[in-house]
């Protein structure tokens, strides 16, 4: 049973659990408006403490977490000092700038897991020699957990040549865990500095990436968001986070399509999936990728409506969960980007119309990787689900 809710009015949670697998919690949380970076982080440390708190928590069970920055040249020193660093380095951690819409000047989303009828263990590893670069294997019983944040290749001028690097070291970071990308890669998060002016490089050198890998539109490609975000290092134009699960098997991996409302991504040239579904014994994970107003011909919807668009997003989110069996409340978080930061109070408007109070949303300033698009949304979904798999972890 997934459940949602607030701890004071900055912060919020979801949590989901079963009597067979682990404990997953959610958490979002802002910062007041008009205070300054040091006193954002001091605010974050304390909010994330309460939280976990709450749950009966330590940062054993971090697995993932990111932070959303509103000037990350200058904030990364600041950042890499503080407390709540700290406390989120126990997991893969990933920080990117894209300026905070809802609150002051950062963000944090966190991903934790707890318990299990088996001991989860946890390996952290450093892919970079500043460790800026991460990742987390959580193993359980029956599965692995594996996250990477903040990969990025060789510094280039060279956007496409920057995304083969890129793609060529993730290989070798998901090699490392004995693991593929057929077989275990469910999502990943690709941040381009000016996406409008590179997005199409990314796209060539992943494209072709994934010809190598064996990934097909006969087989499945992954979930994604690809959008705008900028890295703390002005050398890097290209980062990705991504998570992989091990043991599972190809029956557990579902496509998740709603043609009557969004087209192929293939039909504008671009491969990922709308959404993957991935089966466990006890439960469901629907994964939504960066989802945007769009019909079932490829067609943008509601050209300079952002209100418009932003329901018409959140009607293909539906149809998708539809397939699922599931709905927007069984969401456990949103992460929400506007283009636009002048349009923010309209966005937020129709958000607090449609979705539930307490779920928790990151709402970020970001453009899309089609400029006509002012909106996108993206997500997570549990829902119980009964099968002979094995239970999550």
């Amino acid at each position: 049973m997934l459940r949602a809710m607030k701890i004071g009015g900055f912060t919020r949670c979801s949590h989901f659990s079963t009597t067979d697998g682990v404990d997953e919690f959610f958490i979002a949380i802002r910062t007041n408006r008009s205070v300054s970076f040091s006193g954002a982080l001091a605010e974050i440390a304390e909010r994330y403490q309460n939280a976990l708190d709450h749950f009966h928590l330590d940062t054993e069970a971090v697995a993932f977490s990111r932070l959303f920055l509103s000037d990350g040249a200058n904030q990364k020193e600041t950042l890499s000092a503080s407390h709540i660093f700290r406390l989120l380095k126990n997991g893969a951690l990933s920080v990117i700038e894209q300026k905070p819409l809802n609150g002051g000047p950062l963000s944090l989303f966190s991903y934790l897991v707890r318990g299990g009828k088996g001991k989860l263990r946890k390996v952290l590893r450093s892919s970079s020699a500043d460790g800026w670069s991460n990742s987390a294997r959580i193993t359980g019983a029956h599965y692995s957990l594996y996250v990477t944040a903040n990969l990025m290749g060789e510094r280039s001028k060279d956007p496409y040549a920057q995304s083969v690097q890129l793609f060529d070291k993730f290989t070798s970071c998901i090699d490392g865990e004995g693991m593929t990308l057929p077989d275990n890669v469910l999502r990943t998060w690709i941040y381009l500095r000016d996406i409008d002016c590179h997005y199409d490089d990314m796209v060539r050198a992943r494209r072709e990436f994934f010809d190598l890998q064996k990934l097909t539109d006969k087989t499945r490609f992954l979930a994604s968001t690809g959008i705008e975000g900028r890295m703390c290092d002005f050398g890097n134009l290209i980062s990705l986070d991504a998570l992989a699960v091990g043991g599972l098997i190809e029956k557990q991996i579902v496509r998740v399509e709603a043609p009557s409302h969004l087209s192929p991504t293939l039909l504008y040239g671009v491969t990922f999936e709308r959404g993957l579904a991935v089966r466990f014994g006890d439960r469901s994970h629907v994964y939504i990728s960066g989802t945007a107003s769009i019909d079932n011909k490829g067609e943008v919807l509601f050209l300079g409506d952002v209100a418009n668009q932003t329901r018409r997003t959140l009607e293909n989110i539906r149809a998708l969960l539809a397939t699922q069996k599931a709905n927007l409340r069984d969401m456990a978080y949103f992460i929400a980007y506007a283009r636009n930061f002048h349009d923010r109070e309209v966005v937020a408007g129709v958000l607090q119309d449609e979705i539930h109070a307490e779920v928790p949303l990151i709402f970020v300033e970001a453009a899309v990787c089609r400029p006509a698009w002012l909106v996108e949304l993206e997500g997570m979904a549990i829902i119980p689900y009964r099968s002979n798999f094995p239970p999550f972890l």
